[in-house]
């Protein structure tokens, strides 16, 4: 699997688990408290932050990787704190997706630095 494609991978599952988020938020919270507010505005934040990763990808301007890398790390922390209050598969799945997208964006932004 070439690089391009795994982050393109990664990408994809992280969108799909804010969509997830977002789309369970009225099945998970009978009304609209301040959980179920947290809860849709996390599956928000996943789903800008793999948006934010997709138009990184298509970018051209190298200084992209920097906010790539700043945001994929971001969010692999929130999840890492995350997991202090729930200890759950999809915090790990999370985690180790946002991770894997700023290796991928490292990984990247060598192969521009060898190429140019």
């Amino acid at each position: 699997m070439t690089a391009r494609r795994l982050n393109w991978t990664f990408l994809s599952v992280a969108g799909l688990l804010g969509a997830a988020h977002i789309s369970l938020t009225p099945l998970a919270y009978a009304s609209w408290t301040l959980d179920a507010l947290w809860f849709l505005g996390s599956g928000f934040a996943i789903v800008i932050a793999s948006a934010a990763n997709a138009v990184g990808l298509t970018s051209p301007d190298p200084r992209n990787a920097w906010a790539m890398l700043a945001i994929n790390l971001m969010m692999a922390g929130f999840f890492a704190a995350a997991w202090s209050v729930l200890p759950g598969p999809q915090v790990i799945v999370g985690g180790a997706v946002f991770l894997g997208l700023a290796g991928c964006t490292l990984a990247r932004r060598s192969e521009r630095a060898l190429a140019g």
